[in-house]
């Protein structure tokens, strides 16, 4: 499903949630698949080393959750709002 998103601005701050090494490896862990691409539907940069678990909003949504999605660090930087075709994964709501 491809959705319309934009980052998160200042999510760096937030902790991986215990047990995991990283927000990708939550992101594996609880969508069941395995992060080989960047989710961004422009962007086809490919390899695990290049991906971080991006926090990201819902663009014209009602809702306001954040989720995780493996993106690039250059997608992970943007500031306008682009479509991923990937699974989101709800942040913990205990953060």
């Amino acid at each position: 499903m491809i959705t319309r998103v934009k980052n998160v601005n200042g999510s760096s701050r937030f902790a991986n949630p215990v047990g995991y090494d990283s927000w990708l490896d939550y992101w594996e862990d609880k969508s069941g698949k395995t992060a080989k691409r960047c989710s961004e539907t422009d962007c086809h940069l490919l390899g695990r080393s290049n991906l971080v678990g991006a926090h990201v909003q819902k663009v014209n949504s009602y809702d306001n959750n954040w989720y995780i999605v493996p993106l690039c660090r250059g997608c992970n930087n943007r500031t306008d709002e682009f479509y991923v075709e990937e699974t989101l994964v709800p942040v913990p709501s205990n953060l």
